[in-house]
């Protein structure tokens, strides 16, 4: 190992450094090792826990915006990617939710009926008419 001091620069957080034009400090994509199938598996499942469905994720693919999905769509094409999504859209599944907001409260002018609530001493004695079980 060389220890020529003047190789070495001094470490500097990125959010302190000022910008350069040789470091314009944009993300680009890189291919790495791995396994393509458990990458598609977890982008679907992402979009998925975010409430997406096969129709809202399969245009990502063809997107070159985003090249991972972009180029996993290159690999298997059209096809296999939907096979794909599919399958693991079958193992996650999607939950979706809709909520309703009410702004006021809808009043009725008939209040309900207040019904006495008790418990059978002897489950099979029949209740009398009227009667909802002794008062607890």
């Amino acid at each position: 190992m060389d220890t020529n001091p003047k190789q070495w620069v001094p470490k500097v957080h990125p959010a302190t450094r000022s910008v350069e034009l040789e470091d314009p400090m944009n993300l680009h994509a890189t291919a790495v090792p791995g396994d393509p199938e458990v990458m598609l598996r977890c982008l679907v499942q992402e979009f998925a826990g975010m409430g997406w469905d096969a129709e809202q994720i399969m245009p990502l693919f063809r997107d070159p915006f985003y090249p991972a999905l972009n180029s996993l769509w290159c690999a298997y094409g059209e096809a296999g990617i939907r096979k794909r999504v599919l399958a693991a859209l079958r193992q996650c599944a999607v939950l979706n939710v809709a909520a309703t907001i009410v702004e006021e409260p809808e009043t009725s002018e008939s209040e309900p009926e207040l019904i006495e609530l008790g418990i059978r001493t002897n489950p099979r004695e029949p209740l009398q008419e009227g009667s909802h079980g002794k008062g607890l």
